[in-house]
């Protein structure tokens, strides 16, 4: 490999290391509350797969009718 590519990759990866260093300093912090939107987005997500299926479940009793 290039020593001038490898300088060139490393500098952008320090470069994003440092844009997100808040988040490397925290990460519980920000890790409870990816969680809690994933528990929530799960919970909906959930709540709409049962109407689904009820829906499909109705509409098999009546094509079975």
């Amino acid at each position: 490999m290039d020593t001038k590519k490898l300088l060139k990759n490393l500098g952008i990866i320090q470069k994003h290391l440092e844009k997100n260093e808040k988040w490397f300093q925290h990460p519980e912090k920000k890790m409870g509350q990816f969680e809690k939107d994933m528990d929530e987005w799960n919970n909906r997500y959930l709540k709409s797969m049962n109407e689904i299926e009820k829906w499909i479940k109705e509409l098999e009793k009546k094509l079975d009718g």
